[in-house]
């Protein structure tokens, strides 16, 4: 109902349904709605949302009056018989109702940035829907439309129109028309043109007509002319329907872009249905794209963390290689002196005698060194060994999740997602993704943010250890040097690569908070990704082994109460 067009056979279609009855009482039973019953119709309400954006002006036959749990208005209205129901200004700002045994009239301002219901009477507001207290006996927002009771007025016509037209439901009504035609601009654009010749056209429905009725190729006159042609078909419609689009159309379907998704007897029908519509979309929405998007992120998560199983035989290949290296260190003469660089130069018998050259630890042994080569190899070998288990546990998992974000899509109304998330609320928790609101289920560990990153801060030495468990082996780990304290994981979500540095001192400086040397200004800390760190066979909770760490100097720092 938001264009002139809309209002106008609104107003015509409501008039003739409750014109003569009598008002039994108003009621709100529901935030910034307030309902008009009938006393000769029980089953029949006219309905105001005074919610902005989305007000809306309909008749609801499907709801009783409320017998709790709500609030009433207007108790001058109660007995008062309708006279008429018309568009109260020259323009399309305004509705009002008048009534056969009072002067007192009911003014609808639906468009605005405060929506409102005002009982007028002698051009003062008596009371109001919203704000009543402030507004009473303030100059009513319109002036010049009191009549007598029961009379029939002629409203103002908009801007750039001519009234006298006379409607189907016999009241005298305005209609938009040309003024005095105006000049239209060299180039103009297409819209600016119809805006132009008719300010009431429905912007919601130029680019349909442009469409089908080709209007970039009229001349002036050929424009004016077909734009006449639908006003007429908009002022008297023939169908009512809801576009593909969503927008509310009183022209025929051979003048939308694409057929219609509805059709509808009445304009009342049609913004009913649309302003419920909105009004599920406004609740399911929200809570739709929490889970979508919590659901789209771990799907993510665990994408990447099969694609790391794709890469199994590239490891393969570095363990052999790794090794190689070790065999071609322990065939070098004299391997048990210590290094005097940091590389060597060998002959590769392994390829025909080529030579090739070796990073080693500049002081240290080639035995040692050869043994570090061939521990990585294995562990690396292990590591694929192990992973079959893992696997299919992620990809049951990912197919799980797919799963569910294909639910959640399919959704369209708040009740069916209610039923959905209560039937899943079990694995919704488990996997940390139940909506917003919902409690989850408590996590063995702290978790904060940091921008996008996700951070796990260990509660206790068992809780170190489920960090260390649940943690991807492209997470950054951190641990305050020498002292004991919380294991902190920095999750990548599997990214092989390193965030920004600013990021990773943010989050050490959590690692250095929450260890015994949190008094200290500067705390060194240990960073490494999860790859490196290992839990030692027997070791004591909390225990673990860590190597190709780097140390960072970092004030200790909790987490504020945003990322927390």
């Amino acid at each position: 109902m938001n264009n002139y067009y809309t209002l106008h056979s609104l107003v015509a279609g409501v008039r003739y349904e409750i014109s003569g009855k009598e008002i039994m009482e108003v009621w709100s039973s529901r935030k910034d709605q307030i309902d008009f019953f009938f006393r000769t119709d029980p089953a029949l309400k006219l309905t105001f949302s005074a919610a902005s954006p989305g007000t809306a002006l309909f008749l609801d036959g499907r709801a009783a009056p409320p017998s709790h749990n709500a609030a009433g208005f207007f108790p001058e209205l109660e007995g008062c018989t309708v006279a008429d129901i018309a568009i109260a200004t020259s323009g399309d700002r305004y509705i009002r109702i008048t009534f056969q045994e009072t002067a007192i009239q009911l003014l609808f301002m639906p468009f605005s940035s405060r929506p409102n219901v005002f009982l007028v009477k002698e051009e003062l507001i008596l009371s109001s829907f919203k704000n009543s207290q402030a507004l009473e006996g303030a100059a009513s927002p319109v002036s010049g439309i009191q009549g007598k009771a029961g009379s029939e007025e002629k409203t103002g016509s908009p801007q750039g129109t001519e009234s006298g037209r006379v409607s189907t439901s016999g009241s005298t009504t305005s209609s938009p028309a040309e003024n005095t035609p105006s000049t239209l601009v060299s180039g103009q654009p297409l819209r600016k043109k119809i805006i132009a010749i008719d300010k009431q056209f429905p912007r919601g429905l130029i680019n349909d007509v442009a469409d089908t009725c080709d209007l970039e190729s009229l001349s002036e006159e050929d424009l004016r002319k077909t734009l006449a042609k639908l006003r007429q078909k908009l002022l008297h419609p023939e169908t009512i329907c809801i576009t593909a689009e969503g927008n509310l159309s009183l022209l025929p379907p051979e003048y939308l872009s694409h057929p219609p998704e509805r059709t509808f007897q009445s304009v009342s029908d049609a913004v009913r249905t649309l302003f419920f519509s909105k009004n599920r979309q406004s609740r399911l929405l929200p809570r739709k794209r929490d889970l979508e998007k919590k659901l789209s992120r771990r799907i993510s998560g665990l994408r990447k963390q099969m694609e790391q199983f794709e890469k199994e035989p590239e490891r393969l290949q570095k363990a052999d290689e790794m090794e190689q290296v070790g065999h071609l260190l322990m065939s070098q003469p004299n391997p048990g002196e210590k290094t005097e660089g940091d590389r060597i130069v060998v002959s590769d018998w392994s390829s025909g005698g080529s030579e090739r050259v070796i990073p080693v630890t500049k002081g240290e042994n080639l035995i040692h060194q050869a043994q570090e080569y061939y521990a990585r190899a294995s562990r690396i070998r292990k590591e694929i060994s192990a992973s079959g288990k893992k696997k299919r546990q992620i990809a049951a998992q990912l197919e799980e999740m797919e799963q569910l974000l294909a639910d959640v899509e399919a959704m369209e109304y708040p009740a069916e997602l209610e039923k959905w998330v209560k039937k899943n609320e079990t694995r919704l928790q488990q996997y940390g993704l139940a909506p917003s609101g919902i409690q989850q289920v408590a996590r063995p560990y702290k978790t904060v943010k940091i921008g996008e990153y996700e951070v796990w801060i260990g509660k206790n030495a068992k809780s170190n250890d489920e960090i260390l468990a649940l943690s991807h082996k492209e997470d950054i780990w951190m641990h305050a040097r020498g002292t004991a304290g919380s294991h902190v994981l920095l999750r990548t979500g599997g990214d092989s690569g390193w965030p920004d540095a600013q990021l990773i001192r943010k989050a050490a400086s959590f690692a250095a908070a929450y260890s015994r040397q949190a008094g200290s200004s500067m705390v060194p800390v240990m960073i490494a990704k999860r790859k490196h760190v290992r839990k030692p066979k027997g070791a004591a909770p909390g225990l673990v082994t860590v190597t190709r760490e780097r140390v960072e100097m970092v004030a200790p720092a909790k987490p504020d109460s945003q990322e927390s």
